[in-house]
């Protein structure tokens, strides 16, 4: 009785120890920059650079947020571009991305950043990180500036530590595990700095004279997937669950901000026990040889809209259920494992990739009773493993079949490249479900960058950067533009950062 008064008692005093540790702390700093991925990063590291005090706060223990998996930028005009024998002028990508978003984005910021999207590649080649341009398919442009390498790390986390150094070089003070939790307003209606608050129980009232918002978008709050993009959470889900909860924009709109167009940087994805992400087996998932049903045994579209991911998410949300199945059999495992995947996701997956693994993970995720792959003998055998007509699923297959034998596909006019017949005595399948990397916008902003009010006027001393900033992208991600997103991030984050500077002078 006395060694467990004695050990709570040790409890509670290092309870009280703890809260006696915890301080109200008041900070100052020419700029505040609230989030830490690479768009938070450039604006700490631009302003930095020229000379102004800098606070970064990030909420989780490091940083990078979604921008770690990123694999590119957009850009058009650079250097690399220009080793190409077909190089895309800023005149023709303006006009393509005004297009392939439907004429919703804001033409102004969209012609900043393609006239600036180069600049911005060499500022950060010049702090050290290396690039190669990469087509994802045949018919994008050759624009997508994927970071080959920053001290032995590439993509989008070699981006990352590069920014990282360079903000600890520059002497950016950073606070890891210290979300903002509001602006401050002075009584004129301009944002003067921001409240944080650390895990250790720390509490920061740090005045500044802007604050930049860069805080990731809202894509891992299911509530606000439902309220702000009218999306169904439990149809679409997000890949990159890291904390994006939309506090930017939250904290925004309590200060006067109106919010504008929201829309994801979606991509087909699956799921299910056994099934490893970016896996030999995940990676089948995407294929356009396939024959991709619904819940109802149905075929649903042309499958050789798997070379666009974003197209092909909104293809399986569209479907009852928000799901469907890829259907293909063993000749087409042994052409994956032996000659490679006819589509592939950028360059983590890049096409032509053999997937050697492939009937290993076959195998396990069959032992484990997966409920996102399906195996079967017979098509009938397979309307039971799915839970589908057995009607609906044998006309899909027959079908499906007449077209691979003609060589034309009259239902969904998919290339006949594509049509390779089932054999349906060993059929598999797998689950097809939407999925999203991030949110994309919520904010409205001028072409400085500046947050607007419901009056479209400039919230003063307060700026938006990122996956926080509406209007950039329409309703469906563009792959044509490969490193849209990740480019305007880091874009942004720096000219937010030298806007707010001027805005000083």
């Amino acid at each position: 009785m006395y060694a467990k008064l004695t050990l709570s008692a040790a409890f509670v005093a290092l309870a009280f120890s703890h809260n006696a540790l915890a301080a109200d702390h008041n900070l100052s700093a020419d700029i505040l920059v609230v989030g830490a991925g690479s768009a938070g990063l450039t604006a700490a590291v631009q302003a930095a650079e020229k000379g102004k005090k800098v606070i970064l706060l990030e909420k989780n223990l490091g940083v990078g947020g979604s921008s770690q998996f990123a694999e590119g930028l957009f850009a058009v005009g650079s250097e690399w571009n220009r080793l190409r024998s077909d190089p895309l002028t800023k005149e023709e990508a303006f006009k393509t991305l005004m297009e392939k978003h439907g004429y919703v984005i804001d033409a102004a910021k969209t012609k900043d950043y393609v006239e600036g999207s180069a600049e911005n590649i060499s500022w950060l080649a010049g702090h050290g990180i290396k690039f190669e341009v990469v087509r994802m398919t045949p018919w994008e442009a050759a624009t997508w500036h994927v970071i080959s390498d920053y001290k032995g790390t590439n993509h989008g986390a070699g981006l990352i530590k590069g920014l990282k150094d360079a903000a600890d070089k520059a002497g950016v003070e950073t606070k890891l595990g210290t979300p903002a939790t509001e602006l401050i307003l002075n009584k004129e209606g301009a944002v003067v700095g921001a409240k944080a608050a650390d895990k250790k129980g720390n509490t920061y009232t740090i005045s500044a004279k802007a604050v930049i918002l860069a805080t990731g978008g809202f894509g891992d709050d299911p509530q606000k997937v439902k309220n702000w993009a009218h999306r169904d959470p439990e149809g679409w889900k997000s890949s990159v669950p890291i904390g994006k909860t939309g506090d930017g924009i939250v904290m925004a709109t309590k200060a006067g901000a109106a919010m504008g167009n929201v829309s994801f940087v979606q991509h087909l994805g699956t799921e299910g026990k056994g099934i490893k992400f970016l896996g030999n087996l995940y990676a089948t998932s995407w294929q356009p040889s396939a024959l991709w049903v619904n819940c109802d045994g149905n075929r649903f579209s042309n499958e050789d809209v798997a070379f666009s991911f974003a197209q092909a998410a909104n293809a399986i949300y569209a479907q009852p259920h928000h799901y469907g199945w890829s259907i293909f059999d063993d000749s087409q495992v042994q052409y994956m494992m032996k000659k490679g995947v006819d589509s592939g996701i950028g360059v983590l997956v890049p096409v032509g990739q053999k997937l050697p693994n492939l009937q290993k993970e076959i195998d396990d995720a069959v032992a484990v009773k997966s409920d996102g792959f399906k195996t079967a003998d017979s098509v009938a055998q397979l309307a039971k493993e799915l839970g589908v007509p057995e009607a609906n699923l044998q006309k899909a297959v027959e079908q499906y079949n007449k077209a691979c034998e003609v060589g034309h596909d009259g239902e969904y006019y998919k290339e006949k490249t594509y049509l390779r017949p089932l054999n349906t005595k060993k059929l598999y399948a797998i689950k097809l479900k939407a999925y999203f990397f991030s949110s994309y916008g919520g904010l409205n902003t001028n072409r400085k960058h500046q947050v607007l009010d419901k009056n479209n006027k400039p919230i003063k001393g307060l700026y938006a950067t990122g996956l926080e900033v509406s209007d950039m992208v329409g309703p469906t991600y563009s792959t044509w533009s490969s490193g849209h997103a990740f480019g305007f991030a880091s874009y942004s984050g720096r000219h937010a950062a030298l806007n707010a500077i001027d805005e000083m002078k």
